[in-house]
């Protein structure tokens, strides 16, 4: 790996605030007009579990995680590289179906921004998108095992609902118990695999629209992390770190602030994995070393794919120089080196080559974008992370895997 260089000469990327530019460009008064929400309305589906459920044991457990599965934003999604953007959500989700059909998926994790805002008709559209792979209220259109949603609130949940109400009809339960009839997008769970307790936490990572909720997670979460369990995974919305083009790093040391928490009560060594959607890319860093905290980002489920550096500075997320997973860096460096069609400036980009000489290197989303999910899988004590990545050709092929065991830390 390279010594850190120069930043690309468009890094800045997409940096306007995107929720801003969603109500100004996309909600026009005559789409504002037709915004009601009516809860009752929305058809619901089942999630993994309720707040501090300690669900059945099982001798293994297998789930994917993917992020960004709404339908694109006129304007706000075009011109950046995602002329497929539509079909490659399809072709994951395809690929998600196939998976379920081998009876290798117990549940699937929605990273957050599963709807444009939270009105009748997106989470309608969120339905027909996910009704025939996610079991709930509404008849599937294929025949076939169905699964629960570990479903993560994100940003777009809450435009023009701050109050969450169409992400908790569409995921009755959801939350832990903040009364008042209001949705909490915060919860965890425990599920026994073998001979080992996990424990998962879902945290909501958008602080400005929680409002007063903001301070009631945190005072929630000392508990949350504490307890009898052996290993922790966490998601949220918003990346500690990330080298996406179209994001900030750790916005306003929100994901920072949660991690340090939950490291604070957890006990040593226990966090295994920290899962983000945000970024419109997929990514795996381990800033701690092999027996650290892996944080992966999950946003390349479907929508505008973001440009992907190799390195860059860690400081916004509290850490020093930060570089991707080298074998996942290396899984991707063989990969757009063999792919048709990706024309030599566009390797010497990734590469840091050529022209890109003392440039960061970057995988550019207009030619190599980073389509795909995580699938996790639990035996006992070891932990399993492997990404498919969208193909050439359609299919999605796992290009890569890393593997967690107590003693040995993260290997191959």
């Amino acid at each position: 790996m390279k010594a850190p260089g120069k930043a690309p000469p468009d890094s800045a990327g997409y940096k306007a605030d995107m929720k801003t530019f969603f109500v100004s460009a996309f909600l026009s008064p005559a789409l504002l007009s037709g915004c009601s929400l009516q809860p009752k309305n929305i058809a619901s589906h089942h999630i993994v579990a309720k707040d501090g459920a300690e669900l059945a044991a099982v001798e293994d457990l297998r789930f994917g995680v993917l992020g960004n599965t709404r339908n694109s934003i006129p304007l706000a999604d075009s011109g950046k590289g995602n002329v497929t953007a539509e079909a490659s959500a399809g072709q994951v989700f395809g690929d998600l179906m196939w998976q379920n059909q081998q009876g290798a998926l117990d549940f699937v994790v929605l990273m957050g921004d599963m709807v444009r805002a939270s009105r009748d008709s997106e989470w309608q559209a969120f339905d027909t998108q996910w009704r025939d792979l996610l079991n709930g209220s509404t008849l599937p259109e294929m025949e076939g095992k169905r699964l629960p949603v570990l479903p993560v609130a994100g940003d777009r949940e809450s435009v023009l609902d701050e109050r969450l109400r169409g992400f908790g009809a569409s995921f009755p339960g959801v939350g832990a118990d903040i009364g008042f009839n209001r949705v909490a997008s915060w919860y965890f769970f425990d599920q026994k695999v073998g001979g080992a307790k996990w424990r998962f936490i879902v945290l909501d990572s958008n602080k400005a629209d929680l409002g007063s909720r903001w301070k009631e997670q945190l005072f929630w979460l000392p508990k949350a992390a504490r307890g009898n369990y052996d290993h922790l995974l966490v998601f949220m919305h918003d990346a500690r770190i990330s080298l996406g083009s179209d994001v900030a790093m750790n916005p306003e040391g929100v994901p920072q602030e949660l991690v340090e928490i939950i490291e604070q009560h957890a006990g040593l060594m226990k966090l295994r994995a920290v899962f983000s959607g945000n970024a419109h890319t997929s990514e795996i860093y381990l800033p701690e070393g092999r027996l650290g905290t892996a944080y992966v980002g999950a946003g390349g489920g479907g929508l505008r794919a973001s440009s992907l550096r190799r390195w860059g500075d860690g400081a916004p997320a509290g850490m020093e120089h930060l570089q991707l997973e080298p074998r996942f860096d290396l899984a991707l460096q063989d990969v757009i080196s063999k792919r048709e069609g990706v024309s030599e400036k566009a390797i010497d980009e990734a590469r840091a080559e050529g022209e890109w000489d003392g440039f960061i290197g970057r995988y550019n989303s207009k030619h190599f974008p980073l389509f795909g999910y995580w699938m996790v899988d639990i035996q006992g004590d070891k932990l399993r992370l492997s990404f498919r990545l969208l193909t050439e050709t359609g299919a999605l092929k796992e290009v890569y895997a890393i593997d967690h065991a107590p003693k040995a830390g993260w290997h191959q």
